[in-house]
């Protein structure tokens, strides 16, 4: 597979790629064109290549979402919100985050933690805005409010900004947010390829998300999370249902919601994931193990009224929005009484799609009888592969990862691609037994994952039929699915001809 050389950018490369076509209906051109662009290239163009940056590196950490930004430093919300309002460009500094910091997250132009890694919240946050973030920095005792820093997204580096580094940030460009021709051509093509047998989605909770990824050629939404609605100044509405309280609030804030979501989704599916976060982000006590407590269906289950509003709220904005098309996503569930105690408790549903999360290895085990009932599946592979390991991806993956790598224990965080020799084969069990006991059933994968084409690759080897990621990763996941079937086309075409 030909690779740019040192001599082309990445938008170049993808010039030179889609210049390489003379005939769009002959498919092997088409072929060779897409094979022509690494999805390090792709990447590139849409975020911007950092080269090589300057000022006093003051720390490193964990590169979780890509591209580059300056801005002061603002150690929280209140600081971030004083920044912005002062017009001043943020780059967030906190321990960690949560659905709380979620309002200067969205104003910040790049986001540092001290904690957490590939997979934890501030992470999965970014790479949804688009925002260059960095994880697992550790001690930030050297990043002062105020401050002005450059951080770079991909190699993890925080920089000072100061005198010829000032300069060099100003050229500094962001995130696209419109794919150029070339790019748009290519994906076309790839598209063309893949003829419809992997959809690619996006991972959005807001019309503007959603917007874009469609824009960036999703097919739909995979995964529209709830609790990413109730952020900040809502959260109390969630724990007033849960202790048992006039859910009406609650159900016209995730209404309203949604029906901006199904709107812009302009009559594509939209798959609606019930509510899946610690029990202490809304308010509740926290718990000693929160993403192994109360959460997904189990607080479902034991809180009375809580799925029956969010079905409803659901069914209300499907009304509003006339040729709308949700589904129903039941997250965390390992036991078939659960799904089957849940749509006990849901209520009307109607026709609406429900789907079941595998995400606990005992759910891939027995995944043939959890989908039973089901109209589909999604790999949740963030927290199959958190539980299948038993590492923590917020405390753990920091530590553990380098000390690991460099020990020569593993080549790279399981958290940024998908684990062959484990997780993987729980994933192909898992379709396998699903596909003998309900072949029309959907199967998809919704996690980190789902976006990074090593694990593309191995997702639709194992026979996914879409994949969910992050707006800005679209692009690139379009390329990768492409690319995983010409390799797939390619060695069954070997097959028969040894045949």
């Amino acid at each position: 597979m030909w690779r740019k050389g040192p001599q082309l950018s990445a938008p170049e490369s993808i010039e030179a790629a889609a210049a390489s076509v003379t005939d769009d209906t002959n498919v092997e051109q088409l072929r060779r064109a897409v094979s022509m662009v690494s999805s390090e290239s792709m990447i590139d163009a849409i975020f911007g290549a950092s080269n090589t940056l300057t000022g006093a590196l003051l720390a490193t950490g964990l590169g979780v979402s890509p591209g580059t930004a300056t801005g002061r430093v603002a150690r929280s919300v209140e600081a971030a919100l004083d920044l912005f309002d002062a017009e001043h460009d943020v780059i967030l500094v906190m321990d960690e985050t949560n659905a709380a910091d979620e309002v200067a997250m969205r104003i910040a132009s790049g986001i540092v933690t001290s904690r957490g890694g590939l997979a934890s919240h501030a992470a999965v946050v970014a790479r949804d805005l688009g925002v260059p973030a960095i994880c697992g920095v550790g001690s930030l005792d050297a990043l002062a409010d105020g401050q002005e820093l450059l951080i770079d997204g991909r190699s993890g580096e925080i920089r000072s900004v100061d005198g010829a580094s000032a300069m060099a940030a100003d050229a500094l460009p962001g995130a696209i947010d419109e794919l150029p021709e070339s790019i748009v051509r290519l994906l076309e093509w790839a598209d063309r390829i893949v003829a419809g047998r992997c959809q690619v989605l996006v991972n959005a909770d807001r019309a503007d998300a959603v917007s874009r990824g469609i824009r960036f050629g999703a097919r739909g939404v995979g995964l529209c999370r709830i609790e990413h609605i109730f952020l900040g100044g809502h959260a109390p509405l969630v724990a007033a249902v849960s202790g048992g309280g006039d859910p009406s609030d609650f159900e016209q804030v995730l209404t309203d919601q949604l029906v901006e979501v199904l709107t812009a989704a302009d009559g594509r599916s939209v798959v609606v994931r019930l509510l899946d976060a610690p029990a202490h982000e809304f308010g509740h006590a926290v718990e000693h193990d929160p993403m192994l407590g109360l959460r997904g269906i189990r607080a479902a289950l034991i809180t009375p009224g809580l799925a029956a509003a969010q079905v409803r709220a659901i069914r209300a904005a499907h009304d509003a929005v006339p040729g709308s098309h949700p589904k129903i996503l039941v997250p965390l569930v390992s036991l078939p009484g659960e799904m089957t105690a849940l749509k006990g408790l849901m209520g009307h549903t109607g026709d609406l799609p429900i789907g079941v999360m595998i995400e606990t290895p005992r759910a891939a085990l027995c995944a043939d009888r959890i989908a039973a009932g089901c109209a589909f599946i999604s790999f949740g592979t963030n927290d199959l592969t958190q539980l299948t390991y038993g590492w923590g991806r917020d405390d753990l993956e920091p530590v553990l990862v380098p000390a690991y790598r460099e020990l020569g224990i593993i080549d790279a965080s399981p958290f940024e691609s998908l684990d062959e020799g484990g997780v993987a084969r729980l994933i192909a069990l898992a379709a396998q037994m699903v596909r003998a006991a309900k072949p029309t059933a959907g199967i998809g994968a919704c996690g980190e994952h789902a976006g990074d084409p090593r694990s593309i690759e191995m997702l639709i080897r194992l026979g996914v039929d879409s994949v969910s990621c992050s707006a800005y990763r679209v692009p690139v996941a379009r390329l990768a699915v492409a690319q995983a079937y010409i390799a797939h086309d390619h060695e069954r075409n070997d097959s028969a001809t040894v045949d």
